[in-house]
């Protein structure tokens, strides 16, 4: 069994395991800092355990800056290579080569899952060796099983088994149970809001990370900040058109939102709660960036929703009536995927990407005025209509005499006087001709 253990340095809550999920479902921490994963079965996802060493020390420094992990046999070797050899690996079932050149403290770090149960009989065992003329770690493995048991007993034989791989530690998968939630305490309160998302990002760093590990996405931010001098409390909640893992855009709205805020004294605390939903699955293409133009238009979105601005598309629907043609949608439309648009100007060409291409070729504008503008006898003037005959004709039938302004129009293609392209309509009862859309 290949284990990687990782050593945080400081003090970490167990939740933080969840963080390394994402190597295997085999993980385990013990406290005060340490996190033990197995990986045996999943490194070759990784392309192997380098790759897998780097991917885990990628993941714990978002908890510390200086932290350190190994990969050998068994935890208690993996926890000591750690210490003292950071980012080594062991052979494969040969992992007592490690142990050449370390000296003898390194005893105090060969525990794994279970530390030792006191110090101080590893530290006399140190010096006993120390009087011996045993200095080095590889030099206590030709000491004999019975020579270490008359000795020292039952932890001797510990010992010996944990120094020849014989200690069986056996990692049971994780089941996760902590709330994905983050609370700080400032000694020196705050009232600036760049200063407050500085002390804040460590924790959403730690929820986001935890985040992926569980593969769920988030649904909702809610940070409530606490002030110094009264009562008073500052609710702030975050809440994107669409779950997502976008730690950036999920910083971007609540540091937004923060500004808007008129703190009436510093803040003294902080409690952050992170709302989670199952990871929607997506099929990407291999050479597919992962920031696409949905992504783009997702976090767009959020900030206008936040701004209490609407924005979206424009839906083509089947309707008889021009009014009823389109319709306004916020999500990214199932066919609104991007073609190709080649531009020829001389002998040059030029290819972009152009989304909802059929609106292009509609013979109804996406322009549509809310209601259709009048248009004097002098404006229609000076319109130039493309045709005499109209390009559309719309009746109504009986059972649509309710629908006002709808029946007996004839549609025209006409250009204004600065030659942008009109659409128009002439009432066939009145003669009254109307301004209806613009083509842009």
């Amino acid at each position: 069994m290949r284990t990687l253990c990782i050593n945080l340095k400081t003090p970490q809550e167990s939740s933080s395991a969840e963080a390394f999920l994402i190597l295997s479902p085999r993980v385990q921490f013990r406290f005060p800092q340490f996190v033990f994963v197995e990986i045996e079965s999943t490194q070759h996802l990784f392309g192997g355990e380098t790759p897998c060493l780097e991917k885990a020390l990628q993941i714990a420094a978002k908890f510390s800056s200086d932290a350190c992990a190994a990969i050998a046999d068994t935890p208690s070797a993996a926890q000591m290579l750690a210490r003292w050899r950071p980012s080594f690996i062991a052979p494969r079932g040969k992992e007592q080569e490690a142990f050449r050149g370390l000296g003898l403290d390194a005893l105090k770090d060969l525990e794994g899952l279970q530390p030792w149960p006191q110090k101080r009989p590893v530290e006399h065992m140190i010096s006993f060796f120390h009087t011996l003329g045993v200095h080095g770690l590889e030099d206590v493995l030709n000491f004999r099983l019975n020579s270490l048991r008359e000795r020292w007993g039952d932890f001797g034989v510990l010992l010996w088994n944990r120094l020849h791989s014989q200690d069986a530690q056996v990692i049971s998968p994780l089941i996760p149970r902590d709330p994905l939630v983050g609370y700080g305490y400032l000694d020196d309160p705050l009232g600036s809001v760049p200063l407050l998302m500085a002390r804040m990002k460590p924790h959403l760093d730690i929820l986001f990370v935890r985040l992926a590990g569980l593969s769920r996405y988030a649904q909702k931010l809610e940070v409530v900040l606490h002030c110094e001098y009264s009562d008073k409390k500052y609710p702030l909640s975050i809440e994107p058109v669409s779950p997502t893992r976008d730690h950036e855009l999920f910083e971007d709205l609540l540091e937004k939102k923060m500004s808007q805020l008129t703190l009436e004294n510093p803040i003294r605390e902080f409690e952050i709660s992170l709302f989670d939903v199952p990871e929607k699955v997506q099929q990407l293409d291999f050479f597919e960036p992962r920031d696409n133009s949905e992504d783009r238009w997702r976090r767009l979105i959020s900030f206008a929703k936040q701004a209490q601005c609407e924005m979206g598309f424009l839906q083509m629907e089947a309707s008889h009536f021009p009014e009823q043609s389109f319709r306004f949608v916020t999500d990214w439309p199932e066919d609104f995927k991007a073609q190709d648009l080649i531009e020829r100007q001389e002998e040059a060409l030029q290819i972009k990407s152009v989304y909802a291409k059929g609106l292009a070729a509609s013979p109804r504008p996406s322009l549509l005025l809310d209601k259709p503008q009048a248009l004097n006898a002098s404006e229609v003037q000076k319109l130039r209509f493309i045709s005499s005959l109209p390009s559309e004709r719309i009746e109504s039938s009986w059972w649509q005499i309710s629908v006002q302004d709808l029946k007996n129009r004839d549609y025209y293609f006409a250009l204004s006087p600065q030659g942008q392209l009109l659409w128009v309509f002439k009432d066939r009862i009145n003669s009254q001709v109307y301004l209806h859309g613009f083509f842009d």
